[in-house]
């Protein structure tokens, strides 16, 4: 009899410490899923006026602007436009602004009819959302700087924007 209530009670310790666990991970699952999912930056238009324009940017990690990324992290972009008109193709570009001069930056994934969640052909006024990543490697350098964004169809700019971020 003695056992058997001590089994029990035993049990109900069991019991309460796993609903604690869970009532713990209620809230720390939210959490971390929110802290995995992209931040919304400011962001300004590209200076020249053909340019296509992006209704929202998200990048993540950036808790904070400027976005500062560690070297070995991977980022991850999402940019939301509407295309200015039909094109089979679509293309992202990223410069860094150094001293007013555009710098190229090689994409591992430019074609974003490939690599992003946009299936080609692109059709004027429709709604898509660019999404990539990339790995901000151990050989670039620590520098502030403002990065230039592009997604080009052909000649056609449909979205261009610049952010400041900074490789520390």
């Amino acid at each position: 009899m003695i056992q058997t209530l001590r089994l029990r009670a035993k049990s109900r310790t069991h019991i309460f410490k796993q609903a604690a666990k869970m009532e713990y991970l209620k809230f720390l699952i939210p959490a971390l899923l929110a802290s995995a999912a992209s931040e919304m930056i400011n962001y300004k238009d590209c200076p020249n006026g053909d340019n296509g324009h992006a209704t929202a940017v998200r990048i993540s990690p950036c808790p904070s602007q400027p976005c500062s990324f560690n070297h070995g992290q991977t980022v991850n972009v999402e940019i939301d436009f509407t295309p200015r008109n039909d094109s089979d193709t679509l293309e992202s570009k990223v410069y860094g602004i150094l001293a007013g001069i555009p710098v190229s930056y090689p994409l591992p994934n430019a074609d974003a009819c490939k690599d992003s969640a946009i299936t080609c052909p692109i059709s004027k006024g429709q709604v898509l959302t660019y999404k990539s990543s990339f790995d901000v490697l151990q050989s670039y350098p620590k520098i502030n700087v403002v990065v230039m964004w592009q997604l080009n169809a052909g000649k056609s700019n449909q979205a261009c924007f610049t952010f400041p971020m900074a490789i520390v």
